[in-house]
């Protein structure tokens, strides 16, 4: 009996280590996309493409926009997801310059720069 419960208690820890571990992120784990019919930023795992977007809080977002010859055309600054693909033409280049996200699991900070979005 001892032995079954020792068993059942390292199950249970490996179990638990092996949750957080997938629980963590880092900015080289995580791309980004923008939903062109709900119009907001998405956040997925590089390694399988799944939507992670809501295990993170959006603290800020800076982004750059660039006419198609590569001219600085000015900064839009978001707060939350919505992302306000009305605004842009479709030859614009749009660089996510700063990104500052927090797991909400967590509390961990994450902040992803230079980063190119496709529309």
């Amino acid at each position: 009996m001892k032995t079954f419960n020792l068993m059942l208690l390292v199950f249970g820890l490996l179990s638990f280590s092996a949750h957080n571990l997938l629980a963590q992120y880092t900015a080289a784990d995580i791309s980004i996309q923008v939903n062109k019919q709900t119009k907001k930023i998405e956040l997925h795992k590089k390694s399988d493409g799944s939507n992670i977007t809501a295990a993170f809080k959006l603290n800020r977002a800076t982004l750059d926009i660039f006419d198609k010859a590569g001219t600085y055309a000015g900064t839009v600054e978001l707060k939350d997801w919505s992302f306000p693909l009305d605004e842009f033409s479709p030859d614009e280049i749009i660089k996510v310059s700063f990104m500052s996200l927090s797991i909400i699991e967590n509390g961990k900070a994450i902040e992803l720069k230079d980063i190119r979005l496709q529309l």
